[in-house]
């Protein structure tokens, strides 16, 4: 069997700029500006989001995932963003398996979660709503059934379009080879 492996995006080269290096620094130098300036949660820095993607895999449907497997990219997740490219989500690797229970913060869409044991099999499938505009009080909270290690989000309807179902198995759950889960 063929393990889903690591996805990297490039620029092609095409789209470089062959302007001055000048230019380039100056370019450079306001990406950096604007990015330090994010913050996201309680004022902590908001990560930026990963070109670096992990193949992912259900049935015949591949899909690639950011991966969260540190307590600073766990904790921003999809946060502040209002859609996923198609076939995108995000996997969350937690460094053991424990009763999860994930609840919807600062996100602008709707999203599914899978809850995946140790052997990648979807033990539960959640619809996260995004909260209306002014909520206050207890958001709803979407809890695992079992101790899971692994969770998936994609966007919202992902899973019931492509026939994914508690049961079914993912491959390449276990994140990139030499992940760091902290």
């Amino acid at each position: 069997m063929n393990t889903p492996g690591p996805v990297s995006t490039s620029v092609p080269r095409s789209s470089r700029s062959s302007k001055s290096p000048l230019l380039l620094l100056f370019c450079l130098s306001a990406a950096v500006f604007v990015a330090g300036g994010m913050t996201g949660c309680n004022g902590t820095k908001a990560r930026p989001i990963s070109l670096n993607l992990h193949k992912m895999k259900i049935g015949e449907k591949e899909f690639a995932v950011e991966i969260a497997a540190d307590p600073g990219s766990r904790e921003v997740g999809l946060m502040y963003r209002s859609s996923l490219n198609t076939d995108r989500g995000m996997l969350f690797i937690f460094p053991r398996p424990q009763m999860q229970n994930f609840w919807m913060k600062n996100c602008e869409m709707d999203i599914d979660l899978a809850y995946l044991d140790d052997k990648g099999k979807i033990v539960d499938i959640h619809l996260m709503k995004k909260l209306p505009e002014g909520f206050t009080g207890s958001p709803p909270h979407y809890p695992s059934s079992t101790e899971v290690r692994y969770v998936l989000e994609m966007a919202s309807g992902w899973f019931g379009e492509h026939g994914v179902k508690v049961g079914d198995v993912v491959e390449g759950y276990s994140g990139p080879a030499g992940v760091q889960v902290r």
